[in-house]
């Protein structure tokens, strides 16, 4: 049976370094965290001992170099890894890191940090909701960073990351959640003025009609394809959306595929760009929606330039919220629940992953449904053509 691992200890300076020998022979004296109690610094020292001899190296120092690692220091080697693994959240962390976290605990030690302190976090997220300067769903978002962090830094697959053996951030209640605020959607009229209005560049009316009459992400209707449209059967084939940054394929939001029947009203319009294009490649071509912002932007400039003026279509307050483009896909499904479609079907042509969030729209449509208007109008000829003339219909 082999000997069990033991560093050696030693007191140097102003704290305990441990001496161990790696798997590959290398030994080495590292130091440990300062605060470390002497009963505290003979375990760690056995624990690094016992991983030196089973563990690679690399995995060891960085783990070991983590005692004094400030959470700002570490939280760039955790943000780093997110980019790694793809995950196209970690610019947004990087960003609310930076801006809500980092000013009130990136300079402690993240080996160290104990739960007072993320609580003091969270208190100055709600405080920053009451003044006004973020929505409560930012403070949502920055303290799912938090709970992130302190998980991946005690369980991380990268074991790297893994500088601690509890998780502070258990137990402590969340910034507090506000009223979610109405959403928009366009009556058919209103949709109908809308890809009507010459003076509305036809690329855009084409967009804004794709999302609406086939319930599309933006992300899902950047990466559509010609591959995905049957036009022998009407129908076409949802499976796939792009990444925000690196623009490469990945699985729909929800990780579902839906395949289901075309709006007759749609064909006229995809067959004419099938024409255009030659059937090549994605349907948009070279259109690119570079930032969700900047589509919704347009939304409501163009809505505003075919004179659609709603006033709750622009306002933008603590109980309501102006329309965006993601609100195009929700109009869609709206229209499909005020025609009387079933809750399933909804749920399927939209991808959402429960019927709750089915039902939701279908509860909105039962108060809608008396003199809403014809759902997925004909669209205008004008439509057909990329060549017409910037002339208000």
């Amino acid at each position: 049976m082999p000997r069990e691992a033991k560093g050696q200890l030693k007191w140097w300076g102003n704290r305990y370094s441990v001496r161990v020998r790696f798997r590959d022979g290398h030994r080495q004296w590292i130091p440990l965290s300062r605060e470390l109690t002497h009963t505290q610094a003979v375990a760690k020292a056995n624990e690094i001992a016992h991983r030196a001899r089973t563990e690679p190296r690399p995995v060891v120092e960085s783990l070991l170099a983590a005692g004094d690692e400030t959470l700002e220091q570490w939280s760039v080697r955790w943000v780093d890894a997110r980019t790694e693994r793809g995950l196209e959240s970690a610019r947004d962390d990087r960003s609310r890191l930076r801006t809500h976290i980092l000013p009130i605990i990136g300079g402690e030690r993240m080996a160290t940090i104990g739960s007072a302190r993320l609580e003091d976090v969270r208190d100055k997220l709600d405080e920053k909701v009451r003044a006004e300067e973020l929505s409560w769903k930012t403070a949502q978002h920055c303290w799912a960073v938090v709970r992130g962090m302190f998980r991946d830094a005690r369980s991380a697959k990268k074991r790297e990351l893994r500088v601690r053996e509890d998780n502070p951030c258990l137990g402590i209640a969340g910034p507090d959640r506000g009223a979610p605020k109405a959403k928009q959607y366009l009556f058919p009229s209103e949709f109908a003025r809308l890809v009507a209005c010459k003076a509305v560049p036809v690329v855009w009316r084409r967009v804004f009609t794709l999302t609406t009459y086939l319930f599309l992400r933006a992300s899902e209707l950047e990466a559509l394809g010609w591959d995905d449209v049957d036009f022998e059967h009407g129908k076409v084939h949802v499976h796939r959306s792009l990444k925000r940054y690196t623009r490469v394929d990945k699985a729909t939001k929800t990780g579902s595929t839906r395949r289901f029947t075309v709006e007759p009203s749609l064909m006229p319009l995809l067959r004419a760009m099938h024409r255009e294009t030659g059937g090549v490649g994605r349907i948009l071509g070279e259109v690119a929606i570079k930032d969700k912002y900047e589509f919704s932007r347009a939304l409501r400039q163009y809505l505003a330039v075919a004179g659609v003026e709603r006033p709750e279509l622009f306002t933008n307050d603590r109980t309501r919220k102006w329309i965006t483009f993601h609100d195009l896909r929700a109009t869609g499904i709206t229209w499909l629940a005020v025609q009387g479609v079933d809750a399933l079907k909804i749920k399927q042509r939209a991808g959402h992953a429960n019927l709750a969030t089915t039902e939701k729209y279908i509860r909105v449509a039962e108060e809608l449904r008396p003199g809403f208007g014809t759902v997925f109008p004909v669209l205008p000829r004008s439509m057909l053509r990329r060549d017409e003339e910037a002339r208000c219909a």
